[in-house]
């Protein structure tokens, strides 16, 4: 199976769908400063939560990249609470941002474009190939393991 999957280019383009509306269309703000500054916070999170995600793979010896293999099945830290952690990070600080930007109704359109894409493109296109890698010792890990949370 080709890959031709590329996670972080949708991030930055969910950040940039952020952003943008937020910054170009005010008028759609839902909220206004300090009621945006716990955003911040919400982006520390996700950065948070995908550094510890990714750093479990290093302390693995496997790649995180999607352009590799995996050497082996990672179901330890985060990933014994969730099967996609380092996605998860990545909402959360799509998420942070669009507080940030006094929750934009049109920059709304950044975390959805996200969730959308890594839940319907990449998330099944990553299962089926861990599937064939792993097999049942996938299976057993998605039995027991949610997608999200």
């Amino acid at each position: 199976m080709k890959k031709h999957y590329i996670p972080p280019n949708y991030f930055y383009l969910a950040l940039i769908l952020t952003a943008l509306p937020g910054c170009l269309f005010p008028q759609f703000n839902i909220i206004t400063y300090p009621f945006n500054l716990p955003g911040f916070i919400v982006v520390a999170i996700g950065v948070l939560v995908t550094y510890v995600s990714w750093k479990v793979f290093i302390d693995h010896g496997t790649s995180e990249s999607y352009r590799k293999d995996a050497t082996c099945l990672v179901s330890d830290g985060l990933y014994a609470y969730s099967r996609n952690p380092m996605y998860i990070g990545m909402i959360l600080i799509v998420l942070g941002l669009w507080i940030c930007m006094m929750m934009n109704l049109l920059a709304l359109a950044g975390p959805v474009f996200l969730f959308l894409v890594l839940n319907f493109r990449f998330i099944p296109y990553e299962e089926s190939v861990m599937s064939g890698q792993f097999g049942e010792e996938f299976t057993a890990y998605m039995k027991k393991v949610r997608r999200w949370l």
